[in-house]
């Protein structure tokens, strides 16, 4: 197992406006703690059903934690949120993660024929009480400290596609397929290149500034051959990147139609207000044959739009139940409440669908109320025509 150093910061750094303290979890009673605050966050508040628990005691942790660096956020003696950074090479990865997010590809990123370190970003929750507060922020620059005193290049992660504006604002790519995972969902490989500093800037990262002071020499080396091999021949979108008349003109290929007309929710709007909310909130996915993208019983946290492809339940045989029309809205709504998903819907042909983000969603509606409140008005009018049908 790789050794590493996170320069003996067992404490402390503090945010003078929250005053949240991020801390590295030494002693068995706050490692117990912080997997009770998972238990906590995805059993008892996501409804996730997961296989690494301990229902008795209320815990819930992993091999990777017998090797990680358990940071944790706290306000007074109180957990606020938790990530944990693993940092290795190749070999100290489990097989099956290591396939998945395919770290034997990006050991060509360098000349030299050694073993480098990789950094893999998991367990990544916040209180909802805090989820606007910087506790996230400040969890993943400290990851992102550490993994530069350690001379790593590359921090990866997985993220379910909800959360995809959020990382994407960070300064992570998307570069792989997405995958499933039991218990967590369909999710989307991450990646986070520590030296990519014009990206940084590009997206507004609030990683810039500490880029950009980060003492060393950069390596542009990586960040060439990443955008080389990933970001120049990829048809991913980031959504921080299209702007909101290109994201408007691929909706609108899609769909044949007026956005307005073909997607329910936007009813109501002007193209010039349906624009601005799709480029605040949504996100382009591309999904395979097979991807589960909404599980029975898990909350929702978007309002999934298809755009072209054809999705099927996998929960309601007779009769089969499938989504064919582009527009059409599938699962639960994630958007304006979250509600929990009925069906377990996955690809059956490679699809294209549009995410928009109950994350985003509180943001938007602070900066755009008038737009927001006809959206949720509107929603309110679609459930209320689905309840009396």
């Amino acid at each position: 197992m790789t050794t590493t150093n996170p320069n003996s910061m067992t404490n402390i750094t503090e945010s003078p406006e929250s005053t949240i303290k991020i801390s590295i979890a030494v002693t068995p009673e706050e490692k117990r703690e912080i997997y009770h605050f998972r238990y906590q966050t995805y059993v008892e508040e996501m409804s996730k059903h997961l296989e690494d628990i301990d229902p008795v005691n209320k815990l819930l942790y992993d091999e990777l934690d017998k090797w990680t660096i358990l940071l944790y956020a706290t306000i007074g003696s109180t957990i606020i949120a938790t990530t944990r950074l693993n940092i290795g090479t190749l070999e100290d990865f489990p097989e099956k993660l290591a396939l998945t997010l395919s770290l034997n590809d990006f050991q060509g990123s360098y000349t030299k024929n050694v073993d480098h370190k990789f950094a893999f970003i998991t367990k990544v929750m916040v209180a909802p009480s805090y989820r606007s507060s910087p506790a996230l922020y400040l969890l993943i620059v400290k990851c992102y400290e550490i993994c530069c005193n350690n001379e790593v290049q590359f921090g990866f992660g997985a993220c379910n596609v909800h959360l995809l504006r959020l990382y994407e604002q960070m300064g992570f790519h998307r570069y792989s397929k997405n995958f499933v995972d039991p218990g967590y969902g369909l999710l989307v490989p991450i990646v986070m290149l520590a030296d990519d500093i014009q990206h940084f800037r590009t997206v507004n990262s609030p990683l810039f500034r500490i880029a950009r002071r980060k003492k060393g020499t950069v390596n542009t080396q990586a960040v060439e051959w990443f955008h080389k091999q990933f970001v120049r021949k990829s048809p991913i979108i980031n959504s921080k990147l299209i702007t909101e008349d290109e994201l408007w003109s691929i909706v609108c290929k899609f769909l044949h139609h007026p956005p307005m007309e073909a997607i329910a929710i936007l009813h109501g709007l002007s193209e010039t207000e349906a624009k601005k909310f799709l480029h605040s909130c949504g996100s382009l996915v591309q999904c395979d044959t097979g991807d589960v993208i909404t599980n029975q019983g898990d909350i929702s946290y978007s309002y999934n739009i298809l755009l072209s492809g054809k999705l099927k339940s996998l929960t309601f045989h007779h009769p089969i139940k499938e989504y064919t029309v582009s527009g059409q809205h599938f699962g639960a709504n994630g958007l304006t409440e979250h509600n929990k998903n009925t069906e377990d819907i996955a690809a059956i042909t490679p699809t294209q669908i549009l995410i928009l983000s109950g994350m985003a969603f509180p943001r938007f509606f602070h900066s755009q109320p008038d737009i927001a409140h006809k959206i949720v008005q509107t929603m309110r009018s679609l459930t209320n025509k689905l309840v009396n049908m």
